[in-house]
C-alpha cells in the first residue's frame, strides 16, 4: 500500500542501512530526557544556504581598507553597544533578544562538507555517518503520544539526516517552495463531513489488511531494521490519519494579520509555519533559505535581495515567538556552512572563507543583547573565543538540556559520545 508522504532521496538513503540502529537507541536516549535540565525544548533553525557573507551582515568592519569594507555602513542597535548592517533595520530593534557569536570558525570551505559540519557538529567521515543536530534532538526529546513529527524540514539541507541513528529519527522533509498545502501530508478529506468520513475508514480497512500480513512476517523476523522501519512507517501513518501537521501547515487557518506578518514568500511561509509546528509539539524545524554563494555581484544581491527578505522574517519570527510566549523555550537559530573572505573579488563578489563566521541565536535562555567572540580586524579569523561547529552544537544541546557526553553505538559496535569529550559549550552560556 502507498502512504503517499512526501520524502526526499535523500531521506530514503538512510532507511536502508541505518535503520536497524534507531531500535537501540530509541529506548536509551528516550530515558534521558526526563533528566534535563535545560531551560529550551524546541529549535527553529534558519539555515542560510550557500554561506552568507557575514562580514557584511553581521560582523562589518568599517575601519578596514576599501578591498575589504565593502559598501554597507553599521548601524546601532536596540542591544548596547552591538552594531549590523544598514540593510537589517527590523533585526536591529530586536537585538536586544539576540546573541551574536562572531568567532565561528573551521577548515572546510566547501558547501556539501561545510554544511554537515554545521548540520551535525561532527567533521565529515567517509567511516562514519554522523546524525544531525535536529536528529539528536529529535531521539533525546520526543515524545511518543506527539501527534506530528519531531524533526521537520523545509528543503533539508545536506547532513540533515540521522545518520548512524537510524531511519526512525530522520526528517519529515517537505517542499520549501510549495504555496500550497504539500501533498502527503492528509487522505485529501473533502469538506464534506460524510466524503471525510468515508476516507477515513477506508485508510483504516487498507491499515488493518496490511497489518494482518505485517504480524505475518514479523512472526518469522525480529529484525531490527523491521523496527526501525515501523516506527518511520507508523510516522507516516499518524501524518497520513490526524489533522495535527495538517492544520499546522494549513496557512489558510492562519489569522490573516499574522499571515500578513510574515508575507507571501516561501521565508515567510515556512517561517510562519515553522512557527505553527511548534506550537503543535514538533522540537526541531529546518527552514532553508537559499542564494547565499555570492561570488559575484554580492553587494547588489545582499541590498536588493537576501538581506531585506531576512531583516523580515527573522525578526517577525523572533517577535511572533515572543509574542506567543515561546521564545523562552525555543531556540532560534541562524547560521549558514562558512562565511565569505574579507577580500572583494574582481567580480564584486565574495568567496568561500570558512575561518570566520557569525551564527545568530535568541530565545532559548541564551544571553540576549550580546556578543560572543571576535574577529580581528580584517575579519580574517577570530581572536576571542573561537568556536567550532563542535562547539556551537555542544552550546546548543546543552541549552536544551541534552547530556553531551550520552554515548550510541555506531554500525561497527562502537560507542561515539554526542559531543567529544574535549569539547565543552561555550563558557558564557554555562549557569
Amino acid at each position: 500500500m502507498s502512504l503517499n508522504v512526501k520524502i526526499s532521496r535523500r531521506s530514503a538513503l538512510y532507511v536502508g542501512t541505518t535503520a536497524v540502529f534507531g531500535h537501540q537507541l530509541s529506548a536509551a536516549v528516550s530515558a534521558l530526557a526526563a533528566n534535563r535540565s535545560g531551560k529550551a525544548k524546541n529549535v527553529i533553525l534558519l539555515w542560510l544556504d550557500g554561506g552568507p557573507s557575514t562580514i557584511d551582515m553581521w560582523d562589518l568592519k568599517p575601519d578596514a581598507p576599501d578591498q575589504i569594507r565593502g559598501e554597507f555602513k553599521p548601524i546601532p542597535t536596540s542591544a548596547s553597544g552591538v552594531q549590523i548592517c544598514e540593510h537589517f533595520p527590523e533585526l536591529a530593534k530586536v537585538m536586544d533578544r539576540c546573541l551574536l557569536i562572531r568567532s565561528i570558525t573551521h577548515s572546510i570551505p566547501a558547501h556539501g562538507p561545510g554544511t554537515q559540519y554545521l548540520m551535525t557538529g561532527r567533521l565529515p567521515s567517509a567511516a562514519l555517518q554522523h546524525p544531525s543536530v535536529g536528529s539528536l534532538v529529535a531521539s533525546q526529546l520526543s515524545d511518543d503520544r506527539a501527534s506530528l513529527p519531531p524533526y521537520v524540514t523545509f528543503a533539508a539541507p545536506q547532513g540533515a539526516g540521522a545518520g548512524f541513528l537510524g531511519s526512525a529519527w530522520n526528517p519529515f522533509d517537505l517542499d520549501a517552495d510549495a504555496r500550497e498545502l504539500p501533498r502527503g501530508v492528509s487522505l485529501n478529506r473533502s469538506d464534506d463531513a460524510s466524503d471525510a468520513e468515508r476516507q477515513l475508514k477506508q485508510f483504516q480497512k487498507r491499515l488493518a489488511l496490511r497489518k494482518q500480513f505485517d504480524s505475518g512476517f514479523d512472526r518469522l523476523n525480529q529484525d531490527e531494521v523491521v523496527e526501525g522501519l515501523n516506527r518511520f512507517s507508523q510516522q507516516a501513518i499518524d501524518v497520513l490519519s490526524k489533522d495535527s501537521v495538517r492544520g499546522a501547515l494549513d496557512l489558510e487557518k492562519e489569522n490573516a494579520t499574522r499571515r500578513d506578518r510574515f508575507g507571501a514568500g516561501s521565508l515567510g511561509r515556512n517561517s510562519l509555519r515553522a512557527c505553527r509546528l511548534i506550537e503543535a509539539g514538533a522540537r526541531f524545524v529546518t527552514v532553508t533559505f537559499g542564494g547565499w554563494d555570492t561570488h559575484q555581484g554580492n553587494f547588489t544581491a545582499l541590498r536588493q535581495n537576501l538581506l531585506p527578505q531576512l531583516d523580515k522574517t527573522l525578526s517577525v519570527l523572533i517577535l511572533d515567538l515572543e509574542e506567543r510566549g515561546l521564545l523562552d523555550s525555543t531556540i532560534v537559530h541562524c547560521v549558514g556552512e562558512f562565511g565569505r573572505t574579507p577580500v572583494v573579488n574582481g567580480g564584486g563578489g565574495r568567496d568561500h572563507h570558512s575561518l570566520a563566521m557569525t551564527a545568530l541565536l535568541a530565545g532559548g535562555g541564551f544571553p540576549a543583547g550580546s556578543i560572543i567572540g571576535a574577529t580581528d580586524q580584517e575579519g580574517y579569523e577570530p581572536i576571542e573565543s573561537p568556536c567550532s561547529p563542535t562547539k556551537l552544537t555542544a552550546t546548543i544541546l546543552h541549552q536544551l538540556g541534552i547530556d553531551g557526553n550520552t554515548q550510541v553505538q555506531t554500525p561497527s559496535g562502537r560507542n561515539v559520545r554526542l559531543i567529544p569529550e574535549a569539547v565543552t559549550p561555550l563558557a558564557r552560556i554555562i549557569h
